[in-house]
């Protein structure tokens, strides 16, 4: 090959430019699959999905008459019943942030005792199994765990009946919105650690002893050195807490009230009860469309944090 190049006036290929070039035809003749995986379950679903949004409901099927009345149905709703989509995605994205700011308060002390206060390997080793195990639990049965106990004669309304605050608000959480958000907040929390406490152990020791020596408090050194540094963990966290949550159906079915329906269970009932597919595929893409959004924001956050 390099005879070849010194023929038509070129510079010779060195082997190793020859074995750069030969790794790089592997790396992506491997990279195959995962592309094809993704195509098929991702890309033509989502495709699909995106076409049915387009097509028109009748009374017996539907039409194949492309338009966007799906999308102003759900941005802007009908004469008949109203706006009723938009206020309940934006419902949605209130109640996924309000998930995700509870949660990320709950993570991060105990990512930051798991990381810097424990100093016994085994200690640590049994606290964060204690993490991760509600994750081998059921959702479903970890919510359905949280109604029976916010229910008016659960465990939580069993203790405040004993000493004795029976006609307070905590009596009747169950089927309202804080009833969904403590819910999930309970399911995504171990999420929300284990993303903080994989920045926090790789920032080393010595960085926090070198800012003690420099006479830096600890409060200071916490808000100028340790939060700046694990904002990767938080943002990767957030926006997976953020985009599970706001997207959840379980939790409303189960705990939520009759005014506490989100999204999701808006998409069910299109493709469920109303048996309207495309307008289903329209709730459904327009949800897709925020989650894209907000990871693109995270991912330029995280990249910006990084440099």
């Amino acid at each position: 090959m390099s005879d070849a190049a010194a023929q038509v006036g070129l510079p010779p290929v060195t082997p190793e430019e020859d074995h750069k070039v030969g790794k790089g035809k592997g790396r992506a003749f491997l990279g195959i699959p995962v592309v094809g995986w993704m195509l098929i379950f991702f890309g033509i679903p989502y495709f699909l999905l995106f076409l049915q949004s387009l097509w028109e409901p009748t009374a017996f099927g539907v039409s194949h008459n492309w338009n966007l009345q799906n999308y102003k149905l759900v941005f802007f709703g009908d004469s008949l019943s109203g706006n009723i989509y938009l206020p309940t995605l934006l419902r949605s994205l209130k109640v996924g942030a309000m998930v995700t700011v509870f949660s990320t308060l709950l993570a991060f002390p105990i990512a930051y005792l798991l990381a810097f206060k424990i100093a016994n390997s085994r200690t640590r080793l049994m606290l964060y199994v204690l993490v991760i195990v509600p994750l081998w639990a059921s959702y479903l049965l970890r919510a359905y765990a949280w109604k029976v106990i916010l229910g008016q004669n659960g465990l939580l309304g069993s203790v405040l009946d004993k000493v004795g605050l029976e006609n307070t608000f905590l009596n009747n959480l169950l089927y309202s919105q804080a009833a969904v958000v403590i819910t999930m907040t309970h399911i995504f929390t171990p999420f929300m650690i284990l993303t903080i406490y994989a920045v926090l152990e790789r920032l080393p020791p010595s960085l926090i002893e070198a800012s003690k020596d420099l006479g830096v408090g600890r409060v200071k050194t916490f808000l100028t050195l340790v939060v700046p540094l694990s904002l990767p963990g938080v943002i990767a966290g957030a926006t997976f807490t953020m985009g599970l949550s706001s997207g959840d159906f379980v939790a409303p079915q189960l705990v939520g009230g009759k005014n506490d329906v989100m999204i999701a269970n808006q998409v069910y009932s299109q493709f469920g009860a109303t048996n309207n597919w495309p307008l289903g595929s329209a709730i459904a893409f327009v949800l897709l469309g925020f989650v894209a959004i907000l990871v693109a924001i995270s991912t330029q956050a995280e990249k910006r944090e990084q440099l």
